[in-house]
């Protein structure tokens, strides 16, 4: 984390991650074909985490949908500059508390680790922090040497706008060299794609008692969920491969989970892939692959709290 005298707090509107490179008419979910898998005899893993602390997901306001135009538009602006400065006033002595938290670190560590486990082999990874755009993609599927790929990870972190839950958001794509015959007619299509979501059990009843929570005992619990976060997403990138594209439509298969969506609890619906005591991996109706705490855990976390 850098100094909290020159940080400076970011607070996001909760929208889509915008897909990278303008491919926002490209499926949310790519299956990588098994003749495309053939040919990959390894990966150049690429982490990107622009991302220096956490941030509080802030809802957009709806004014301007009822009231429309400029005056519409003018109302959504102030109440959500109204709205920002609430979530840096409330975050301002929590993130004096988890300073010393280097996500970025954390990820990087365990991501090497795990990709050992990976179905395609790992040659290289790279974790950095800045972004990357159209020219930076080419040149670093120009560089690959043939046969390998490249395996393009962009984590994102948060907590909700109640601060309830800790959110963490990874695009996963696949990318060929562009030169190979995958990549003709669709330079900027990945061969793989996928959208994977991690959502923590909830904390407190909402807004400082929930922040007091994470904070409590130099952020010890905000500290264990970060890296539950980082190996539930790793965990999901290791079997997405082998995960169909959209839920199978089969009578009783979709199962109900609840989901904070920052201001309600809402209802998400999918087939679990993946099951355990505590937590379950879920492909939504929305194609994302989440990693969801499962109700008996969630209704006596709350209880207890």
């Amino acid at each position: 984390m850098r100094l909290i005298s020159t940080r400076l707090l970011r607070v996001c509107m909760v929208v889509s991650m915008a897909s990278l490179l303008g491919a926002c008419a490209v499926p949310l979910r790519i299956g990588l074909k098994p003749e495309e898998r053939s040919k990959i005899t390894a990966l150049a893993a690429h982490v990107v985490i622009v991302q220096d602390e956490v941030i509080a997901a802030v809802q957009p306001p709806n004014a301007g949908a009822a009231t429309g135009g400029l005056i519409g538009a003018m109302i959504d602006a102030s109440i959500a500059n109204s709205r920002v400065k609430e979530s840096q006033q409330a975050l301002g002595s929590f993130y004096a508390v988890i300073e010393d938290v280097d996500y970025r670190k954390e990820f990087n560590d365990a991501i090497r680790s795990e990709l050992a486990n990976y179905q395609i082999k790992v040659a290289t990874v790279t974790t950095t922090p800045r972004a990357v755009n159209m020219d930076i993609l080419a040149k670093l599927r120009n560089q690959l040497p043939p046969g390998q790929a490249l395996l393009l990870i962009h984590p994102r972190y948060s907590l909700t706008a109640d601060f309830r839950n800790f959110d963490a958001e990874s695009h996963v794509s696949i990318w060929s060299r562009s030169d190979s015959p995958s990549a003709a007619g669709g330079m900027n299509v990945p061969i793989q794609r996928s959208v994977l979501y991690f959502q923590s059990q909830p904390v407190g009843a909402g807004g400082k008692k929930s922040l007091d929570i994470w904070g409590a005992q130099d952020a010890a619990l905000f500290r264990s969920t970060m890296r539950e976060s980082i190996t539930e997403t790793l965990r999901m990138a290791l079997i997405d491969l082998d995960v169909a594209v959209e839920p199978v439509a089969k009578t009783g298969s979709l199962e109900e989970f609840s989901f904070n969506n920052g201001t309600i609890t809402t209802k998400l619906k999918g087939q679990v892939v993946k099951d355990g005591d505590t937590r379950a991996i879920v492909l939504a109706s929305d194609k994302k692959l989440y990693s969801l705490p499962r109700p008996s855990r969630s209704a006596s976390t709350a209880a207890a709290q």
